[in-house]
């Protein structure tokens, strides 16, 4: 999903940079125009490993609200519908609330989706937010 997100912002002349959250750092959320953060789905939830990166943003938070004004999106593939919904409600509750993002709604992928129409969403996904960046 994440590089389908990817493919559609480019299209649209963006400059994109997809990393493993393992690898992203809160600093590296500061230097971008636009987040678009995704996670698997586990039991409604977040995977532990993004919980753990917003988790350790409160500095950005802290410091004069760094993420302010930025251009967020969500993303999650799930089992179902309603436990994707669920998860990508506690990232936009910690984005758009928190850290008074512009978040874009976000978009699910259910194990029941079919791929065709899921690569379409992805990329119009990936244009919305470079829209909303300009």
């Amino acid at each position: 999903m994440a590089e389908l997100i990817g493919e559609g912002a480019r299209g649209l002349g963006a400059d994109v940079e997809i990393k493993r959250v393992e690898e992203c750092k809160p600093e590296d959320l500061v230097r971008a125009d636009g987040i678009a953060v995704g996670s698997p789905t586990y039991f409604s939830n977040v995977a532990w490993q993004v919980k753990k990166l917003i988790d350790e943003s409160i500095a950005q938070y802290r410091n004069g609200r760094q993420l302010r004004g930025k251009v967020g999106g969500c993303f999650t593939s799930a089992g179902t519908k309603a436990d994707a919904e669920d998860c990508l409600r506690m990232l936009e509750l910690a984005l758009s609330r928190h850290h008074e993002m512009k978040m874009v709604p976000g978009i699910t992928k259910a194990s029941d989706d079919q791929w065709e129409e899921a690569i379409k969403t992805c990329r119009k996904y990936g244009e919305e937010i470079a829209k909303n960046m300009k």
